[in-house]
């Protein structure tokens, strides 16, 4: 009897209990591009560019939307926001070369970072939006029982909670903004109907939208064409 004790001491055989993980809802990184360090060229608002290695990110608790860079990979992580840097340049293989820049969609908006996809006098950038489903359902179901021996009534309610596998969704959202403009306007589901007011000073443009020889896809190439015709 004390060797079959002393073998189960020696495995380490013990109880094992089930536990229930509540799925993680928060996702304060609307970026793609907030992991690994790339090679980067921070612009800041004097004008003054500084090459280097970077990153995005954003703060947990605040959801501020943070530049990450330095200069040397040894060297201590600095923050920037949009009070000292207009935006960053990040450069990788496998994407090549990405601008990124700081910009409010309303007055009273905070500042975020918008890739910046076509430049000229109208630029087009584009936001990724990245959201979390968590996987709970909670059902309510209400009951009307006696309150007493009178014929009185009172409501119970009774919850269910269910919990399911966490979903992430990515919503693409673009804007295109003139230089003289204070905030870009965003391009709506229905892109022709937007972009047909947007561009409603260039008649070839807008017969080309309403034509539909551009689609959702080619926004990039219709900015870029509308630039070279009637952007000046």
């Amino acid at each position: 009897m004390k060797k079959l004790v002393l073998l189960i001491l020696i495995l380490g055989i013990h109880p094992t209990h089930s536990q229930t993980t509540i799925p993680n809802t928060s996702n304060p990184y609307p970026f793609t591009e907030k992991i690994r360090y790339k090679k980067a060229i921070i612009h800041f608002n004097d004008g003054s560019d500084i090459e280097g290695i970077g990153r995005l990110d954003a703060i947990y608790i605040s959801q501020e939307e943070v530049i990450i860079f330095k200069i040397e990979e040894k060297d201590t992580d600095e923050k920037w926001t949009f009070k000292d840097v207009k935006g960053i340049t990040l450069i990788s293989e496998e994407e090549g070369v990405k601008d990124y820049i700081y910009l409010k969609v309303t007055k009273n908006s905070s500042a975020k970072i918008y890739e910046v996809i076509t430049e000229g006098n109208v630029t087009l950038y584009k936001r990724i939006k990245v959201s979390k489903a968590s996987g709970i359902t909670i059902t309510r179901t209400y009951a009307n029982v006696p309150k007493d021996e009178s014929d009185q009534e009172e409501k119970i309610t009774s919850s269910k909670v269910r919990y399911g596998v966490t979903e992430e969704e990515e919503t693409q959202m673009y804007y295109v903004k003139r230089e003289n403009e204070p905030f870009p306007t965003r391009i709506k589901d229905n892109y022709i109907k937007t972009l047909a007011t947007y561009m409603k000073d260039c008649e070839v443009v807008v017969e080309k939208i309403k034509n539909h020889e551009y689609n959702f896809s080619q926004l990039g190439e219709l900015v870029d064409y509308y630039n070279a015709n009637c952007g000046e």
